[in-house]
């Protein structure tokens, strides 16, 4: 009886002990999305490289690991809501760009600065709360998921890390180097940019009065306002390479800066008074399309498929 009584009492303990058991260690089991953040974390915490930035909100050079830079150039440079792959691709992009920098700076301040303009962007912790507002804590996030899953990878060229250009939205193909520089970049080739011109922002309009046209390029006074500019070739890949202003012949590329226009893909119509530039495409239209890279990864590819598509000849190496 005794002994019935003693099995009675272990089996008790069995079918209530074990159970709990079990239901503690599988809250314990971190899910996929659990172990990114853990890794990204741990990568955060480890780095020890540093890189020189001129933070220009901040008007001063700050040393910052380079985990926490490259966050911070995604975070700038490409939207937080496009595909992780994508993201990925940014990132390597986003490395690759800063070692080249380094690489070929002779600035004795800083390594590279925050200027879109001059360099590639960075956003500061502010910056990115003040961005994404209520999503800062969840898109913060998911760049540094897709950040710490390349972190360390670059791309080479002949075993040289690249300039990794990249742009927004190109006119349906991206631009070819040798369009643009009289020494191009080997590995900067026109591509097709899938899905770009299905993008909302793919379009745009901007009308400019000629008196502007006039004193941003200096054009004598005689010639006529219908007469000032003159678009009469696109190059192979649908950029313009230089068009006739006045009795200049300026590049595509230095009117669209001067004029504030998206890109220098467009066409110019004269009437009553001013150009109205119809524009393609946002950006110099070089290297990797930031657009067609999600839709990529909206398609499947992975972020190492997305960037050999980009950039060719390419390795990705860590």
């Amino acid at each position: 009886m005794k002994t019935y009584l003693l099995l009675t009492a272990v089996t008790c303990i069995i079918l209530v002990f074990f159970p709990l058991c079990a239901l503690t260690v599988s809250r314990r089991i971190p899910s996929a999305d659990t172990t990114e953040k853990m890794k990204a974390e741990t990568i955060a915490e480890e780095s020890s490289d540093t890189v020189s930035v001129f933070v220009m909100s901040a008007n001063k050079t700050v040393d910052m690991d380079i985990f926490d830079y490259i966050v911070g150039a995604v975070a700038a440079e490409m939207p937080a809501s496009y595909e992780k792959e994508a993201l990925k691709a940014q990132a390597v992009a986003c490395y690759s760009y800063m070692m080249w920098v380094k690489e070929n700076s002779d600035n004795a301040e800083y390594d590279i600065t925050s200027n879109p303009a001059t360099h590639q962007g960075y956003l500061t912790e502010d910056e990115m709360k003040e961005k994404w507002g209520n999503k800062y804590e969840s898109y913060k996030g998911k760049i540094e998921e897709a950040v710490s899953a390349v972190y360390g990878k670059y791309m080479t060229y002949n075993g040289e890390v690249i300039l990794a250009l990249f742009h927004a939205i190109s006119p349906g193909k991206t631009q070819n180097s040798d369009e643009v520089w009289e020494s191009p970049l080997p590995y900067i080739k026109s591509k097709s940019a899938p899905g770009d011109t299905l993008s909302p922002d793919f379009d745009s309009s901007v009308t400019v009065p000629c008196k502007k046209i006039r004193d941003v390029f200096s054009l004598a006074s005689d010639i006529k306002d219908s007469e000032i500019i003159d678009i009469f070739s696109l190059s192979d890949s649908c950029y313009i390479k230089e068009i006739p202003v006045g009795e200049k012949i300026e590049t595509a590329g230095d009117i669209a800066s001067k004029l504030s226009l998206r890109s220098p893909y467009f066409t110019a119509e004269y009437k009553e008074g001013n150009y109205i530039f119809k524009v393609k495409g946002y950006g110099h239209g070089l290297g990797m399309s930031q657009y067609s890279a999600d839709y990529m990864a909206r398609q499947g590819s992975t972020y190492d498929e997305i960037l050999r598509h980009f950039y060719s000849g390419i390795e990705i190496v860590q």
